[in-house]
């Protein structure tokens, strides 16, 4: 852990000798955008770096700096101004006891918990949550939603994430009565579809802007009791470290950010192969 956080500080603060706090505040009006270590949130970084540069910003980027401590604790010291985030588990960072799963919800309480370096913009409506999903065979059967699949759990095997039976296996007995025949820990992404479109699980913990649901005609079920709390895209800046029109650049993206866009460029990564800078020059371009 001690290692991690030293690679983690070393991928902040460059090779050299300086101050990487100094430095940004020797830049002047330069925006300092980060991501953490994942491919989505490194898109992000390039489509609100991308916007502030078309504004007339200067940007710096330091893509997958690592998981949330540190990105968080970088903006609240002013090495980063701006990170994309996912308002649900940001608010479980800050409060593990926190009861909202609604997205307005989510969103209010959020900001309440926010130290005082910090600030939210605009949530956008592209969300990239939880989202349980069955073959487009099972959910003939009347499989379409949690509430559907509830009663009928004991005749199917769940793959999913290792921490997702001691997170969510009572809670999904508490709302919708499930009870699954066995959940079996399964690696996330490619590894879990392959299980489901297989057969070796008739339902599968994903992601709802991951590319594979629809190349795989798999069905999301819908969760009309909000198990799994709202994870909007935000983003998460330092108090009072944007000018006006940077914010509203910034909010103009969020606005133009859905959730089946963002899988859009998310397939345009995993299945393309295509450069992440490029993908967000060619999304700012058409807002």
């Amino acid at each position: 852990m001690l290692a991690f956080a030293a690679v983690a500080a070393l991928a902040l603060t460059g090779c050299g000798s300086q101050d990487p706090l100094e430095a940004s505040r020797a830049q002047g009006d330069q925006v300092v955008l980060g991501s953490a270590d994942f491919a989505e949130s490194e898109l992000l970084m390039e489509i609100y770096a991308e916007a502030l540069r078309s504004s007339g910003t200067e940007v710096q980027t330091k893509p997958r700096i690592g998981a949330r401590e540190f990105y968080v604790n970088a903006v609240k010291s002013g090495e980063l101004t701006v990170v994309p985030d996912y308002t649900g588990n940001l608010l479980a960072y800050l409060d593990q006891q926190a009861p909202a799963t609604e997205s307005q919800a989510v969103y209010g309480e959020l900001k309440g918990k926010l130290p005082a370096e910090l600030d939210l913009l605009e949530q956008s409506p592209a969300e990239d949550s939880d989202v349980l999903t069955v073959t487009a065979g099972t959910a003939g059967t009347g499989v379409r939603s949690m509430a559907d699949l509830g009663p009928r759990c004991g005749e199917f095997v769940l793959g999913a994430p290792a921490e997702w039976k001691s997170r969510w296996e009572a809670k999904i007995g508490e709302l919708y009565g499930c009870k699954f025949k066995e959940i079996r820990s399964v690696e996330a992404g490619s590894i879990t579809v392959d299980a489901l479109t297989g057969g070796q699980v008739q339902v599968a913990n994903l992601f709802t802007t991951s590319s594979q649901i629809q190349q795989n005609n798999l069905v999301k079920l819908e969760d009309p009791k909000n198990m799994f709390p709202a994870q909007n895209v935000v983003p998460l800046v330092r108090k009072g470290a944007l000018k006006p029109e940077q914010v509203d650049v910034l909010n103009k993206v969020s606005a133009a950010l859905t959730t089946d866009k963002l899988t859009e460029l998310n397939k345009q990564l995993e299945v393309d192969k295509a450069n992440p800078a490029d993908v967000a020059k060619t999304f700012v371009a058409g807002i």
